[in-house]
């Protein structure tokens, strides 16, 4: 029996080849011996090791190091950039791009051109570019006794021409072309007396079913694939077990579909088989995908890049974004249920960019338990020691992974916990990452010292080139793949989907470094239309021959442009195709929906009543939303839909506008408390007094927003606040008794936490006494005149005379706003008690209009009357009265609940009822 070594185009192929030899080897045999099947890159490996056992190949004709592909880009790399140096004007918009594509110039140069094929050409700049530094690369090769992959390459080639011992047959498989490097192989091999036979597919027959597709676009499509997969696996399954099952389906643009494909695979095999949905932790699936992630974009590998960058550089900025994203991942230290509520509570601080160690110094100075953020104690030490830890300004190689490695091992990156294990995906991931960082740590650039942050992005590059396909246990009947990975393998079933003119074939895409004429005259990869045509001509042909049953789609619509047949799908072998009849797809939301119980539609307007004597969340605020929308009301502060998570944005928000505001003059007012003072101050000794009293309040801000910033907006606040003070010289004469005075009074039955910005103390001129003014301070636009409308729609203004019973002048707002200017709009007695200007209204006037709303009546009975709505607004809250009604549909704007709301199908109903106006729409 002939020593057969079967040379497969894939590792893929290798493992299916192997089982199906394992399998015929196995018929009628107790013992067989174990194939020889392997890539070729494996057998040069095997080869060259053997060789070197032997004696055959001295030990000093080997490279010092023969260079990876990323540490070769590297090389190219650095000598453009020693090249841009020399020559300006040869500025690139991407080094790292154009190195890579140089890279390939070399590779595709060393392989299909002949050294004398630039004599008669005319040379570009391109061209040029690429020759120079095609000089120097080989110069520093041959300085420091390195190879790259294609000289390797050329050396073995070399060496196997001198040295035997091969087996009497080479048969190779899932080839649809041979590269120049393979042919010389071949050549040599037979020289040396070995046989190599290329198993093709001539021998097969054509499927002898073929359906074509022409869905309605990708999403069709793929819902009639996912339906295809689970109609083929019943019927298989009746006659093969579930590991001897090969269904495939193939995918020019893999890519592009593979997150759409496996989330429809996802739903049609639950319905049908009751494949475990993705959240469910180890689930095993019938489907395996043949396209890797870069090891960079998994999820547990961006934590660790996230780790090292927090732990080696913190002194770098980050944004809240990535601090969260940080904190909640299940892959860092300390409880995952405390560290969202820490991320919960951190998002209040509303620091957009900050460098964490200054964060860290705020969670510590934060004393009350309403503001206390409380980090795991573990995750707190670690980052405590991070943060004292010296940082080096430029490391080694050696020293920066040495750093790397103690800090994932101080942070305990990934570890199993009680909360938590790793399911098997992310142990292959986390050790693949330990692998790689330990390959790194074996580049050629063990000489340099670079800044930590210079390591970590090429650490970063490594990961994305690094491609990791986790390992499926066990044989699964559905094989999703490339067009390149179904080479030489025998289906079951075939569905090979997308195929459009744009995907198939392939585009060309020829090295702009290479001069485009040579590049087709060798047949250069990707080089023109014409060889993609021929080399997707013959996938095709080769597919068509893999399976009995094979179903060809394409969409007919690409987003917003519709879409055509490859030209592929019109050769004679397809000409047979049947138009594949679509099924109904029903989604798994809608299946379940339909086995749901009929609805049943009950008018429920009223929740759980509020114990008598309850404190109610949001203060006065529930009593606004009760008055807007009683449902609002309900789903924002009884159901805590406003307790979601805070939005962390960049610049000071409007809010913390209001809180400075609020702060300043609260203690501006603590220390002048009377207008007579105030009118003994000077302008400069008032402007002082509010700067530094600006600067106090702002001081907390300083970690979070840049000092030139923080500039702008304290000679903005300052302004405005000196022009309100210039409102409160020309008052008349007040004194300011309370200051952000809290009252818990209980009205309807249910206690409220309310805060008063401001009262006053002012001559009432209708009693002759002295009365109280209370002031609401507002940074937005805000108008009295709503306490005067029917129902009233400023609760929150008229809630403030349940804490004041004794006499009361007047009630309003105190508007400082960056844009309209400053200004009190109040509601008072008489003239008298507040400036004389259109701003105010004067009640004594309005009783005085005949006719009017108010027509005889007195201001003490108008308060009672304000009290009164706000305690039949309370009363409401108590009762859990939540019925979705609305005067306006903007009072719903910003609605924590909106989505909950559903208004377009109120607005709809109501609108159907006859109930909607025009107003109500605006």
């Amino acid at each position: 029996m002939k020593n057969v070594v079967h040379i497969t185009a894939n590792s893929r192929l290798s493992r299916f080849l192997k089982q199906q030899l394992l399998a015929d080897q196995w018929q009628g045999k107790t013992v067989v011996k174990t194939p020889e099947v392997m890539t070729w890159s494996q057998w040069w490996m095997q080869w060259q090791q053997a060789i070197l056992l032997r004696g055959e190949l001295p030990l000093e004709e080997l490279p010092h190091k023969t260079l990876s592909a990323f540490e070769a880009q590297l090389v190219w790399e650095q000598l453009l950039e020693e090249k841009l140096q020399q020559q300006p004007e040869l500025a690139l918009l991407n080094q790292t791009a154009t190195a890579k594509q140089l890279y390939q110039a070399w590779c595709f140069f060393a392989e299909y051109f002949p050294a004398p094929v630039f004599d008669d050409i005319f040379i570009t700049e391109e061209v040029r570019l690429f020759l120079d530094l095609k000089t120097a690369y080989l110069a520093e090769l041959e300085k420091h006794h390195w190879v790259d992959a294609v000289l390797q390459q050329q050396q073995q080639l070399a060496h196997l021409k001198t040295i035997g011992h091969l087996p009497e047959s080479f048969q190779l498989h899932g080839f649809d072309e041979l590269s120049p490097f393979m042919k010389q192989w071949i050549k040599i091999v037979e020289a040396h007396g070995s046989e190599v036979y290329q198993v093709n597919d001539d021998s097969q027959a054509t499927a002898k079913q073929q359906r074509l597709y022409s869905a309605l676009n990708p999403q069709d499509e793929i819902q009639q694939i996912a339906l295809w997969c689970a109609e083929q696996l019943k019927q298989q399954s009746e006659t093969k077990p579930l590991h001897a099952i090969r269904i495939a389906i193939v995918a020019p643009n893999l890519a592009e579909v593979q997150q759409s494909l496996s989330w429809t695979l996802d739903e049609v095999l639950y319905q049908q088989f009751g494949q475990a949905l993705p959240l469910k932790p180890a689930r095993h699936t019938l489907y395996n995908i043949s396209l890797g992630t870069p090891l960079a974009q998994t999820p547990i590998v961006k934590n660790a890049l996230q780790t090292l960058s927090f732990a080696m550089m913190p002194d770098k900025p980050l944004t809240y974004a990535d601090w969260s994203s940080w904190l909640t991942s299940p892959y860092t230290l300390g409880s995952l249920v405390q560290r969202q509520k820490s991320d919960v509570r951190c998002r209040r601080l509303q620091w957009a960019s900050f460098k964490w160690p200054n964060l860290l110094k705020a969670i510590q100075l934060k004393d009350t338990e309403k503001d206390r953020i409380r980090l795991p104690k573990p995750l707190m030490k670690t980052l405590e020691k991070a943060a004292e830890a010296p940082q080096l300004t430029s490391l080694s190689l050696s020293q920066f992974i040495t750093q790397a490695e103690k800090q994932l091992q101080e942070f305990r990156w990934a570890e199993s916990s009680k909360e938590r294990a790793l399911s098997s995906i992310e142990m292959q991931q986390k050790e693949t990452f330990l692998e790689a960082l330990a390959a790194f740590a074996q580049l050629n650039m063990t000489q340099i010292k670079q800044p930590v942050s210079v390591w970590l992005g090429l650490l970063k590059r490594y990961l994305n080139e690094t491609v990791h396909q986790p390992q499926t246990q066990g044989l699964v009947p559905i094989q999703i793949m490339g067009t390149l990975e179904a080479g030489g393998q025998a289906f079951d079933a075939l569905w090979v989907m997308g195929l459009t003119d744009e995907a198939w074939p392939r585009p060309p895409n020829p090295n702009p470094f290479l001069p485009m004429a040579l590049q087709r005259a060798q047949g250069v990869p990707r080089a023109d239309a014409l060889r993609e045509l021929d080399y997707a001509k013959q996938i095709t042909l080769r597919l068509v021959k893999s399976s009995p049953e094979v179903v060809w789609s394409y969409p007919q619509q690409l987003d917003d442009r519709v879409a055509l047949p490859s030209p592929l799908l019109k050769l004679d072998e397809l000409k047979t195709a049947q138009t594949y009849d679509p099924k109904p797809y029903q989604s798994l939301a809608n299946q379940l929906w339909a086995q749901g119980q009929p609805l049943e539609w009950v008018e429920d307007i009223r929740g759980p009543e509020v114990p008598l004597g309850t404190r109610v969340p949001g203060g006065s605020g529930i009593l606004t939303a009760q008055n807007k929308c009683p449902l609002m009301a309900f789903m924002d502060y009884r159901l805590g839909a406003r307790q979601q998570l805070e939005e962390v944005e960049e610049g000071m928000r409007s809010n913390h506008l209001g809180t400075l505001v609020h702060a300043v003059l609260e203690a501006f007012w603590r220390q002048v408390r009377t207008q007579h003072n105030l009118l003994d101050m000077d302008e400069k000794a008032v402007s002082e007094l509010v700067l530094q009293l600006l600067e106090d309040a702002m001081a907390p801000l300083t970690h979070q927003f840049d000092a030139h910033y923080l500039s702008l907006e304290q000679h903005r606040i300052h302004q405005l606040i000196l022009e309100w003070l210039v409102l409160e010289r020309n008052r008349p004469n007040f004194k300011v008794v309370a200051f952000e005075e809290t009252h818990t009074p209980t009205i309807g039955g249910i206690e409220f936490n309310l805060k008063i910005d401001r009262v006053d103390e002012v001559f009432d001129t209708e009693t002759g006494e002295l009365s109280r003014l209370i002031l609401d301070y507002k940074t937005g636009k805000a108008s009295v005149g709503d306490l005067l409308k029917e129902p009233i729609e400023a609760p929150q203004l008229a809630v403030y005379l349940h804490a004041y019973h004794e006499a009361v002048a007047g009630l309003g707002y105190g508007i400082l706003h960056s844009d309209d200017g400053v200004k009190f709009n109040t509601l008072i007695s008489d003239e008298g008690v507040m400036l004389k200007d259109r701003s105010q209204q004067v009640f004594a006037k309005l009783a005085a209009k005949e006719g009017g709303d108010f027509d005889g009546m007195n201001w003490s009975d108008f308060l009672q009357a304000l009290r009164d709505e706000v305690s039949e607004l309370a009363a409401q809250i108590q009762q859990g009265q939540a019925e979705m009604t609305f005067r306006k549909e903007t009072d719903l704007n910003y609605a924590a609940s909106l989505l909950a709301l559903r208004l377009p199908e109120v607005i709809a109903q109501m609108g159907e009822q006859g109930l909607m106006d025009e107003e109500s729409v605006e």
